[in-house]
């Protein structure tokens, strides 16, 4: 049984569709129930099984609910998949309020914190679990354009703690992972481009791409590319993976290792 946080739309719906087409039963968790209930029913209709679940998952309390919820609906969730989302873009001198760190910290980490404490124990009665985070280039590589200095500064954490976590909980059949997206063709990424960097033609993108952003690949990722990672991740035949923080990103990373 796989719990999909962000489930109803973007990279999350991919994950959510492909999970179901493997077999698994999905809970979609996100906020909005228009978008929940149409992902659900688009899975429905593939001939998946999916429920939807509405709830904050930033927050201690949506998290206990949420997986309470698909509990005992579907069962203790096995597969985990989460994301969070928190913007406050800006370089450091335009960062003014010192909380904006805090709720950072709190919306990326902790939430990861309090959704590790609810599944962990069912993961680890079964002998298997999968939790893969979607997190986000700018924990490896800082970026300036656009500017992201609270990320910067906080997303880190987040791969430290599933890291540490991820050695603890090995021994008990359960794999935690972090892909790291690129530049992907999400509805956000595509409104930046074209509002902040005035780019709306293909061959300008793809120019861009290069010259600017450094992404050898020359184009925007697909997200059913990110999901397709996240899927294998899930599986069984990636039982020896775990601990990693892998970027899918068309060649962004400069580094080797």
């Amino acid at each position: 049984m796989a719990l999909v946080v962000g489930g109803s739309k973007g990279i999350g719906l991919e994950v959510a569709r492909m999970l179901a087409a493997e077999g698994s039963r999905v809970a979609v968790v996100a906020r909005t129930q228009r978008h929940i209930d149409s992902a659900v029913a688009s899975i429905a209709q593939a001939g998946g099984e999916a429920v939807g679940v509405s709830a904050d998952m930033s927050t201690a309390e949506g998290i206990t609910s949420a997986v309470a919820e698909v509990t005992d609906r579907l069962g203790p969730p096995l597969i985990v998949v989460t994301q969070a989302d928190f913007h406050v873009r800006g370089f450091f001198a335009e960062i003014t309020r010192a909380e904006d760190y805090v709720d950072s910290y709190r919306t990326y980490t902790l939430s990861q914190v309090h959704m590790l404490h609810a599944v962990l124990p069912g993961m680890q009665e079964a002998g298997f679990g999968r939790y893969v985070h979607i997190g986000s280039a700018t924990a490896k590589e800082p970026q300036s354009k656009p500017p992201h200095t609270v990320a910067n500064a906080t997303r880190p954490s987040t791969v430290g703690l599933l890291k540490s976590v991820a050695d603890e909980y090995a021994r008990h059949g359960i794999t935690i992972n972090t892909i790291a997206p690129g530049w992907i063709a999400t509805k956000t990424t595509n409104w930046y481009l074209s509002t902040h960097e005035g780019l709306t033609e293909p061959d300008a993108r793809r120019e861009w791409m290069i010259e600017t952003a450094g992404v050898p690949a020359a184009r925007l990722g697909e997200p059913e590319e990110i999901a397709s990672s996240i899927v294998y991740l899930c599986s069984r035949q990636a039982g020896y993976l775990t601990g990693h923080y892998i970027a899918v990103d068309g060649g962004h990373h400069r580094s080797a290792f």
